[in-house]
């Protein structure tokens, strides 16, 4: 991230004490950046320095994953999801509006039963980060969605044909976003909440706002990312009385998006506010629970707090946060979570210049989700750092794993 800082800056015709001014930085801050010598360590930051060059955040962002397959004993080969990438996306301009325009024919009926099996396993998939397994089932997903919607007759036939659809692209757009595809992940969340948006059902149309609020965030728009879960969220609050398990799951993970935002644009306050209520429902739900495979419940409260301490600037509270968190309560499907919260923990120790303890973490995070670290851009970022600076007490660990993750030494 630094060269493009570097290559934008002077592309601008900044010196660095003039960019550094208008960010509000030191001088020596931006040219440890520059450098490498230091990380930018939070996204509120890229986006100051995004504004300050007058270019789109994703600039200063690492672009879509190439990967070589690699084998492991886990999970057999992985590494290859990018390369089903441009299959996705011939599928997702063919299958909508220009459908009927480039003369696509009906196959005949949609099995909806095995559509459903599918996009279960879909879920599954994204929760165990197992995106080359999934990937070769996108496509055909995509069309199954889209026919099935247009050969629905009844009331209930076009709900559940739209359900699908809405969970279809949904979990495409999660793991295009793991991905690192820029435009595609913008594209599939919005076709998720148009077609939850058509089967009436509010918690449909809450994963989809959700999944919304997602790419939102991490295409700069941090003000929405904030507003869309809250609306969604104010939305289901009006049951509260009658909210079931279910309702109070995905309440509960619009807040805590609310507080993602909030945290994102430092407001400590309404951090502070939504997790007051992110506690209360967990209480409520009283046991982690994964309805509409949400995840939610006090154990994903509690990695919640230890990424938004680090948000928030304080890795050394997100270390001591950490050791609170019980994720020998996650059962095996949730490894998105437990490697996640590691991915965290790891990033607060790197931050620390604690090498050891945070390839350790790493280390860890290996043997749940593999591709989950080969896939996740903080991990590039701390692999590179670290044989920046490396230490003969982790070389030859450091290397291996780097190896493996795809981090040129």
């Amino acid at each position: 991230m630094g060269q493009r800082v570097a290559y934008y800056r002077r592309r601008r015709g900044y010196s660095q004490a003039v960019l550094s001014g208008l960010v509000g930085r030191s001088e020596e801050w931006l040219s440890q950046i520059e450098r490498g010598a230091r990380d930018i360590d939070r996204l509120s930051t890229i986006l100051e320095v995004a504004k300050a060059l007058r270019i789109v955040p994703q600039r200063l962002l690492p672009g879509p994953f190439h990967t070589t397959p690699r084998q492991t004993q886990q999970s057999g080969t992985i590494g290859t999801a990018p390369d089903v990438v441009p299959d996705i996306e011939t599928a997702m301009l063919r299958y909508d509006g220009i459908a009927g325009l480039v003369g696509i024919t009906d196959p005949g009926p949609v099995n909806l039963g095995h559509l459903e099996r599918q996009v279960e396993l879909s879920f599954v998939c994204s929760q165990t980060e197992q995106w080359s397994r999934m990937a070769p089932l996108v496509p055909g997903m995509i069309a199954d969605s889209y026919h099935a919607s247009r050969q629905a007759v009844t009331d209930a036939e076009k709900r559940r044909a739209k359900t699908l659809e809405a969970l279809v692209y949904r979990v495409t757009s999660g793991m295009l976003d793991r991905l690192g595809e820029p435009r595609l992940p913008w594209v599939a969340a919005e076709r998720s909440m148009a077609a939850a948006e058509m089967t009436e059902d509010p918690l449909l149309i809450a994963g989809g706002a959700w999944r919304l609020a997602v790419v939102l965030r991490h295409s700069g728009r941090l003000t929405e990312s904030t507003d869309v879960p809250t609306a969604a969220a104010d939305a289901l609050r009006r049951d509260d009385r009658n909210a079931t398990p279910e309702h109070l799951s995905v309440y509960g993970s619009l807040m805590l998006k609310g507080a993602v935002g909030a945290a994102s644009v430092n407001d400590h306050s309404a951090v502070r506010d939504y997790l007051s209520e992110v506690e209360r429902t967990a209480e409520r739900l009283g046991s982690d629970r994964n309805d509409f495979w949400f995840a939610f419940g006090p154990t994903n409260v509690s990695i919640h707090r230890v990424w938004l301490a680090l948000e928030l600037g304080d890795p050394s509270q997100a270390i001591d946060l950490a050791d609170a968190v019980p994720l020998d309560q996650l059962p095996p499907e949730l490894a998105e979570r437990r490697v996640s919260h590691l991915i965290t923990v790891a990033w607060a120790y790197y931050l620390r210049r604690r090498y050891r303890e945070a390839l350790d973490a790493l280390t860890e995070a290996r043997m749940a989700a593999p591709e989950q670290l080969i896939f996740t851009g903080r991990v590039h970022t701390m692999l590179s750092g670290m044989l920046r600076r490396e230490r003969r007490s982790i070389k030859h660990d450091l290397r291996e794993l780097s190896e493996f993750v795809g981090v040129a030494g």
